[in-house]
């Protein structure tokens, strides 16, 4: 903590310096959201497929891979005027909660595809190269749905916001007793 003399004031910042802080934060936090978005999407597909009874083998892999990143890119791309419109970001700092809250709004319709609409179990007989397999498919639109709002959700989640300066200095004056 650094010593602030009472007699002098804090000099005030600048709108500049305020935009420039908010527009680094907006794209320092995107190589994270980019890995966590692929990760997630990545897995949620992977669990579908090893859930359908579909995962047969290990090259099946690279074939969720290749759906994961479409879906990363696209959210990416969705959610670009949020970074690079001010109006836009300054909007989507203000709501920055809400982003984790659509996150675990996504998740919970995810879970709950496997038990709304279409879903249910599905067989697959054996043919000359894979044996017969059971498994339980989720509501394809309403999967499909939500996997794609929780990208977005997860591609443009903020962190948290630091306390202001002013909270934790010791030297402010108390206003009120609490």
């Amino acid at each position: 903590m650094t010593y602030r003399p009472p007699h002098l004031p804090s000099a005030p910042v600048s709108p500049l310096y305020r935009t420039e802080t908010r527009t680094s934060r907006a794209w320092t936090a995107l190589p994270v959201q980019v890995v966590l978005t692929g990760f997630i999407t990545y897995v949620v597909i992977a669990a579908c497929s090893v859930i359908g009874g579909t995962f047969t083998e290990g090259l099946q892999i690279v074939g969720i891979a290749v759906f994961s990143t479409p879906l990363t890119i696209a959210a990416f791309v969705l959610g670009l005027p949020l970074r690079l419109i001010p109006r836009a970001r300054s909007w989507w700092f203000r709501r920055a909660e809400w982003t984790f809250v659509v996150f675990v709004l996504a998740a919970l319709v995810l879970c709950l595809s496997y038990v709304i609409g279409r879903a249910g179990p599905v067989h697959y007989d054996a043919n000359a190269q894979w044996p017969a397999s059971d498994g339980y498919n989720p509501d394809v639109r309403v999967f499909v749905s939500a996997l794609g709002v929780l990208a977005f959700a997860s591609m443009h989640m903020l962190p948290p916001r630091r306390a202001r300066r002013a909270a934790l200095d010791d030297t402010t004056p108390v206003t009120h007793l609490a």
